[in-house]
């Protein structure tokens, strides 16, 4: 039988190929099959792109060489106010003028004879001048060194150099309020030049073995005023404000750089750690105009001592607006200084929220100096306390008398922005969504929504307003980041940076999901920020948790393009940012809470997130954490806390304990100065037993701000127990990565790290029962 059929097989097989019989039309069935092939293309075509999602299927994935290129860039036009006018830089480097009133752009510099790119820029403010700035030699979060040259905009190019000093660097040089005035700091001492052509004033003198800084922020300081420069001129330009810092009985750091030499090389600076002495600040007036006259403003008597200065505004050509921080800073004075006599006086004083970070707010004050706005808890009800403006007379307060609130509801007003005495005063809340941020005026009768519907798609803003208050640029944060300038009067407004070649690029990419979702917990709530792969709900995916600063939040809708982006696009990976207890739109009832137990009530807050295990698209076997700094200490905290819950964790330039950081971390702990022993409580070094069998990486810059010390003192312990962990340094780098290079292999390390752990689950799967199987 089966010899039969082999037989006729073969038989069938020789008829096929003979050359007898009718001719095939070779050319014809050929022309029949790419017709077929063509109707098959355009029919598998139409069901893709009719398919509901079927054209993700057409995108391709966001990758790290996309981070790295150029086009994946978002364009900052560094807008600048002068009156009606702006400055701006465009994509190409040119930097140009636009005009508010006429419509019409002018250019002030252009790149053809100067390379632009990494300089940056300030215009005089009768702009004849540009003062540029190069050769950025970063020195800590804030601080630089510089090269700077004023170009004339009648095409002539001039130098800025400091005065006939040795190995003198300028440290910081702006444009005055008027003209082409002009300030500079070099070797911790300020000058004052009237014009760019007039000789330089020296307006302090400071011995350089005294440790003294003048108008501009130490390492301390960039942290509490969280920016570079310390000084402040009046708005007439008459009259100049600084800090002085001395630095004399501040603990030294030192810290080794390690590159460019046979030998390694030490840097040395004030660095008061927890419980050690910080900062002595001291608050100047110099008069410009005649002969240079200085004079000290006097703090508080209870603020004379172990205090921190944390906001100056000038509410007129004479007067200022200061706050003084207790050394906790946990209370904050309010004062109102007379820049001709040094006095001043307490306005109001109240307790800082540690949740709350509003240690820079800036009151607004009115035209006539007797009344001025800030933004104050008031009680809401069963919800608790919101923040809203208060308006406070500037007379000596009676304590009886209360604030004027002039807003009130269940959300927050998070920045005072401008004050019209005619139409109102113009703020930032979160009204719509506690995620949102929408600019509001909150006129004589009524309050309505200026940026409400206005640009399609954003809904997260930040504002800044011209000098008179009629115009005002907004930066829409979401989606793909955009600048526009508005008219306090007119609707309608133009764009000055709509960062079109970014959105070209991201329109083939497969970019995550964003959704918001708002879990219950213990008298609260937790607030979650999802980037889900597109596509999510048919399948699962691993968990990263980010971990964010205390105070601030991060749940937004503010755009993001960074390496948790590309982890969640390649490697399907869902991302989740938490907001636990911080107060920003949600009551300050749930936000009191004793500094001392603000790390574990943060550890059970983000342990909440066990919740989202309940979401069918979450693989519960699968979860991972990663965090910078504060956010390093509370992953590893996490990591402890639990039993194989995570994975595995990323932690980047952790701190381990909080003897070894900064004193300002000590309005974290709510601790008396001296009471060192306590800190313990707020230490990883004693918690190596339970991360011994855990898989983590640690990651840090030897020349970080979190010093490599707190990673050290936790690495030798983890040596002696033998603990399964993973290290990468970064050699010279500091907080911030700058080297191009160091960056790229940062995100490839954590991407690949977290990859890697996540990509199978270290729980075996649960044998089912042979009864139940039978």
């Amino acid at each position: 039988m089966i010899a039969t059929t082999q037989q006729n097989m073969t038989t069938e097989l020789q008829d096929l190929g003979s050359s007898d019989g009718p001719p095939r039309n070779w050319k014809g069935i050929g022309i029949a099959m790419v017709v077929i092939l063509a109707v098959m293309s355009l029919v598998i075509l139409s069901v893709i792109l009719l398919t509901p999602e079927s054209h993700l299927l057409l995108r391709s994935h966001l990758t790290m060489e996309d981070l790295e290129s150029e086009e994946f860039k978002v364009h900052d036009p560094c807008v600048a106010w002068l009156n009606n006018e702006v400055a701006l830089r465009t994509r190409e480097g040119h930097v140009l003028s636009f005009s508010l009133n006429s419509n019409l752009t002018s250019t002030l510099l252009d790149n053809s004879s100067l390379d632009l790119t990494t300089t940056k820029f300030q215009v005089s403010a009768d702009k004849r001048f540009v003062l540029l700035t190069y050769n950025i030699q970063p020195v800590f979060s804030q601080s630089f060194t510089a090269s700077y040259a004023i170009y004339n905009v009648a095409n002539d190019l001039l130098e800025l150099n400091p005065p006939q000093r040795e190995k003198a660097v300028l440290q910081y040089a702006s444009w005055g309020p008027q003209g082409n005035q002009l300030a500079y700091v070099c070797d911790g001492d300020i000058y004052y030049k009237l014009s760019v052509t007039s000789k330089p004033l020296r307006l302090t003198t400071t011995d350089q073995e005294q440790n003294v800084v003048n108008g501009l922020s130490d390492w301390t300081y960039e942290e509490v005023l969280l920016t570079y420069v310390a000084h402040w001129w009046s708005m007439d330009g008459a009259r100049l404000a600084y800090l002085s810092i001395n630095n004399s009985a501040t603990p030294v750091m030192e810290i080794p750089h390690f590159l460019g030499g046979l030998y390694p090389s030490n840097v040395l600076f004030p660095y008061p750690k927890a419980g050690s002495s910080i900062p002595s600040v001291s608050l100047f007036v110099v008069n410009l105009y005649g002969p240079a006259h200085t004079l000290e403003m006097m703090p508080p008597d209870s603020l004379r001592a172990d205090s921190y200065i944390s906001m100056v505004t000038w509410i007129s050509s004479t007067r200022l607006a200061v706050r003084w921080l207790n050394r906790a800073q946990n209370q904050s004075v309010l004062c109102v200084c007379e820049a001709t006599t040094g006095a001043c006086s307490e306005k109001h004083k109240m307790a800082m929220d540690i949740m709350q970070n509003q240690r820079q707010d800036v009151p607004l004050f009115s035209a006539d100096g007797s009344v001025f706005y800030t933004i104050l808890p008031a009680k809401q009800g069963a919800r608790g306390e919101f923040h809203h403006i208060a308006g406070l007379s500037v007379q000596p307060a009676i304590p009886s008398v209360p604030p004027r609130f002039l807003t009130s509801g269940s959300w927050d007003v998070t920045l005072l922005c401008a004050l019209d005495e005619k139409a109102g005063k113009y703020f930032l809340s979160t009204e719509e969504s506690r995620q949102s941020r929408h600019l509001y005026l909150d006129g004589v009768f009524q309050r309505r929504c200026i940026s409400c519907n206005l640009i399609d798609g954003c809904r997260f803003f930040k504002s800044e307003f011209s000098p008179n208050q009629t115009h005002f640029t907004l930066y829409c944060l979401p989606g793909i980041p955009k600048v526009t300038v508005h008219s306090t009067k007119d609707p309608t407004y133009v764009i000055l940076e709509d960062n079109s070649p970014l959105s070209k690029a991201l329109e083939d990419k497969r970019l995550p999901e964003t959704l918001f979702r708002t879990l219950p917990a213990d008298n609260h709530d937790l607030h979650l920020k999802l980037s889900l792969p597109q596509g999510y709900e048919a399948n699962l995916h691993p968990l990263l948790i980010i971990d964010g600063v205390p105070g601030s939040q991060s749940v937004t809708e503010e755009f993001v393009l960074d390496w948790p982006q590309v982890l969640s696009s390649t490697q399907s990976v869902a991302l989740a940012w938490v907001d636990g207890r911080s107060g920003v739109g949600r009551g300050q009832k749930t936000t009191a809470v004793d500094p001392r137990k603000l790390g574990s009530l943060r550890v059970k807050d983000y342990l909440g997130v066990v919740l989202l295990m309940q979401l069918p698209y979450i693989d519960d076997r699968r979860m991972a954490l990663y965090g910078k700094a504060f956010g390093g200490y509370l992953t590893l905290k996490m990591l402890a806390a639990t039993d194989k819950l995570f994975q595995c964790t990323a932690a980047m330039a952790p701190i381990t304990d909080f003897r070894l950081y900064a004193a300002f971390s000590e309005r974290y702990l709510g601790l008396p100065a001296k009471e060192e022993h306590a800190y313990s409580t707020a230490s990883l070094l004693e918690e190596v037993n339970k991360l011994k069998d855990e898989n983590f990486l640690i990651l840090h810059g030897t020349a970080d701000r979190v010093h490599f010390q707190h990673s050290a003192e936790l690495l030798s312990r983890l040596v002696k127990v033998e603990a399964n962990y993973s290290l990468q340094l970064y050699p010279d780098e500091g907080h911030v990565l700058r080297e191009p290079r160091s960056v790229q292999h940062f995100q490839r390390t954590v991407v690949n790290y977290l990859q890697n752990c996540m990509k199978h689950s270290v729980l075996l799967d649960p044998i089912e029962d042979e009864e139940e199987e039978d």
